[in-house]
């Protein structure tokens, strides 16, 4: 019976049993088939896994991401996660740039301490951000059936993707950020109605929300995020994700300031603390999205495919 190596990890933290769950599975065999991964990820139950199926000279990974749902082209815990292992366990020697393809691109990962793999920061590159839309307030409350004073309207509310698609939605305060609670049926009324749910966006993908302010549990952070997704028909949330931050530096940089560095917490409603570090220059009408956080290892198995 064929067996694949794999590992789980916390990646946006650097404490174990904090920030978002990934598993990471070794198929340079591709003995895994996608329907094969995708009953895996459903198994798991994780946010996200990857396969990591193809190694080019220890130059760049071919590498697939599955949800319980289906594969993705993209996101951004999963690929930190994934740089990691392949610094910590499959190079003789980590460098400090690990190049992986994905369908949607070719995607950077830069290491800022290759000689201490276990407490660097892992760092992503994102791919230019495309403004998909702009939602006006009064069609966010109607939509998502929330309270007019959870958000800011001196803040515009306007979706982006740099790989998945996210409505970014500002919110007045901290306690706001809290106090979410959203109807699963409300929120997937709202994006058919909008064409962004998987049976009827351009891209078979369903958008999701990431509601965020500047008010912080902790002062050394800079904005909190929650961001929500829907998975078999049911709202779930995630406890960090860089994707959605991709977007959201993007958003930053359009509206606030064309240089910025800044650290998000996300995942603390949840009591999965997640720290997740962004940097982007907007200049000449180029964006550069940097996306960043540490991860942790927190075992090795074998799974019998």
């Amino acid at each position: 019976m064929t067996e694949l190596t794999y590992y789980l990890l916390d990646v946006f933290t650097s404490k174990k049993y904090g920030g978002n769950q990934l598993a990471v599975f070794i198929d340079f065999e591709n003995n895994a088939s996608a329907e094969q991964m995708l009953a895996i990820a459903k198994e798991l139950n994780f946010p996200e896994i990857t396969f990591i199926k193809t190694n080019t000279n220890d130059e760049e990974f071919g590498v697939r991401i599955f949800t319980p749902e289906y594969e993705v082209p993209f996101a951004g815990h999963p690929l930190l996660g994934t740089a990691f292992v392949i610094s910590k366990y499959l190079l003789s020697t980590p460098k400090r740039r690990i190049a992986l393809k994905l369908d949607h691109a070719a995607i950077n990962i830069d290491l800022n301490a290759i000689n201490d793999v276990d407490n660097s920061l892992f760092t992503m590159t994102q791919s230019a951000p495309q403004f998909l839309a702009t939602y006006s307030h009064q069609e966010i409350i109607d939509g998502l059936g929330i309270e007019s004073a959870i958000l800011d309207i001196q803040k515009p509310i306007e979706e982006i993707t740099t790989g998945l698609p996210y409505i970014i939605i500002p919110v007045t305060s901290l306690a706001a950020l809290n106090r979410m609670n959203l109807n699963s049926q409300a929120v997937i009324n709202f994006l058919i109605k909008v064409n962004r749910y998987k049976s009827n966006s351009d891209t078979g993908l369903t958008t999701s929300l990431f509601f965020v302010t500047s008010e912080t549990t902790e002062k050394a952070n800079d904005y909190s995020g929650r961001m929500f997704c829907v998975e078999h028909e049911n709202l779930v949330e995630d406890a960090a994700t860089g994707s959605a931050n991709g977007c959201f530096l993007a958003y930053l940089l359009t509206h606030d300031a064309h240089n910025i560095s800044a650290i998000v917490e996300q995942g603390f409603q949840m009591k999965r603390k997640s720290y997740i570090h962004l940097d982007g220059v907007f200049k000449n009408n180029q964006y550069q999205l940097k996306v960043g956080g540490q991860v942790v290892c927190l075992s090795k198995g074998r799974w019998r495919v």
